[in-house]
């Protein structure tokens, strides 16, 4: 089909052009196209000709270059794409998807498959591109070896760095903690998560298992003095505490900060005091709205800050001061804002979430939309925080955090996604830190 003035193409298109109408194809134009569809709809078969009885469509109408709104043309060709009713395989991105950031301007084609060549493209595996890009394949053509050096402005080849790594379990599943036989829970290390004001203990006591399942040695739940004799009855391996009554910061090893920790005057004082804590931090919810509204000069110094930052789009926007649209219109600029701005390792939670440290981004394409519910942050923050108080360094914690929470998200949604809930992931999530689960990479 022919969208464009066939009197335009030039070069290698009109040579493809030719040699596929030297095969004795057809060409048609837009309106036959409608037409043809026009008359399956309607049930007139008859007037179709049948070799223009279609099984497939295979969208190849725009390419990588796509970078603001559509014009009012292309917008009319996908909606006809997308209204088809035929399986549509996208050539490299789906027409209208920004393939650098995963945003769509107007429309884009909403493909079962995807045929990515050369080389995988972000904007596939972030922001919106998972809602239209189907199964996903990559057909390197053989160029795969080259893909990995440039040539430099002085001529000479460089190493060619992607704008993101993509994670594979078959690979990091070496990054997790290791015990020797004669460990003591001391080594394992503290975490205490700090949050749980009234009516909202649920996200305190999840982060505080999910540490625990994570192989943290203890775990303590700083709280509202409502919660603290309630937090653990339903699991009693957790110890707690209560704000103000607390006065030894240092015992922790790991801060989680922030699950259900609110926005009043409460909730204000317990982040005053623990922002300052000389542990690593994994800031999270409501600690990221107390961060965003803090003075500078009351928080410490960028060398001496330990962070982890667990923000999904609403709270990356309150960080960089800019809207929600504007922080998913270029995922990969907002995480690498914030991590400049606060100087700490960020996660960007979302599909395909980001992780980002001062030198690389890295991406998780894991996950999926199940766990769109409450309280699966909470768990994640947690786990963030186990594998820090075990050794991890942060951008390592945080890379194999999102990797691990994501796949245990996939092995509980296996029983059905609608009605997933943060505390599902628990089981996967101890088969997947000892190791036992044959998780398929492909």
């Amino acid at each position: 089909i022919q969208l464009g003035d066939a009197q335009r193409l030039t070069g290698d298109a009109a040579k493809a052009r030719d040699l596929y109408l030297a095969k004795g194809a057809w060409l048609y134009s837009l309106a036959e196209f409608s037409a043809l569809f026009a008359n399956k709809h309607t049930g007139n078969s008859a007037q179709v000709p049948s070799h223009m009885a279609s099984e497939l469509i295979i969208d190849a109408l725009l390419g990588t270059g796509v970078k603001g709104p559509l014009r009012g043309e292309f917008e009319h060709h996908i909606q006809a794409i997308n209204q088809s009713a035929l399986p549509v395989l996208a050539i490299d991105v789906p027409s209208g998807l920004c393939a650098n950031s995963g945003h769509i301007f107007t429309c884009a084609v909403a493909a079962e498959l995807t045929l990515c060549v050369m080389g995988l493209k972000l904007g596939l595996l972030t922001g919106r591109g998972p809602d239209v890009v189907g199964r996903l394949l990559l057909a390197d053509l053989g160029i795969a070896p080259n893909l990995s050096l440039q040539t430099s402005a002085k001529g000479s080849l460089a190493p060619l760095q992607p704008v993101a790594q993509l994670m594979h379990w078959s690979e990091w599943r070496a990054h997790l903690p290791q015990r020797r036989p004669s460990a003591h829970k001391g080594e394992a290390g503290r975490v205490l998560v700090a949050g749980g004001n009234l009516g909202m203990s649920g996200a305190i006591r999840l982060a505080g298992e999910a540490a625990l399942r994570t192989g943290a040695g203890l775990v303590r739940l700083l709280s509202h003095k409502e919660h603290q004799a309630s937090l653990n009855i339903s699991r009693p391996e957790l110890m707690t505490a209560h704000f103000s009554a607390v006065n030894d910061w240092a015992w922790a090893s790991v801060l989680v900060l922030g699950p259900g920790l609110g926005r009043d005057e409460w909730a204000q004082a317990l982040f005053e005091e623990a922002i300052v804590a000389t542990a690593p931090l994994v800031i999270d919810a409501d600690a990221l709205w107390w961060l965003a509204k803090a003075s500078p000069e009351t928080l410490p110094e960028p060398s001496a800050r330990r962070w982890v930052l667990t923000p999904h789009s609403g709270e990356a926007a309150r960080l960089l001061r800019c809207s929600v649209a504007e922080v998913e219109a270029d995922r990969l600029a907002a995480v690498r804002a914030i991590q400049q701005q606060y100087g700490a390792v960020v996660v960007l939670k979302g599909a395909g979430s980001l992780i980002a440290d001062e030198q690389q981004v890295r991406l998780c394409h894991y996950g999926n939309n199940g766990m769109a519910s409450g309280g699966m942050g909470d768990v994640l923050s947690g786990i963030i925080g186990a594998l820090l108080a075990q050794g991890a360094a942060p951008m390592t914690a945080a890379s194999l955090a999102v990797c691990v929470h994501a796949l245990a998200g996939d092995k509980a949604a296996k029983s059905g996604k609608l009605g997933l809930l943060a505390a599902d992931l628990f089981l996967p999530l101890r088969s997947l830190i000892n190791k036992d689960d044959e998780y398929d990479d492909t």
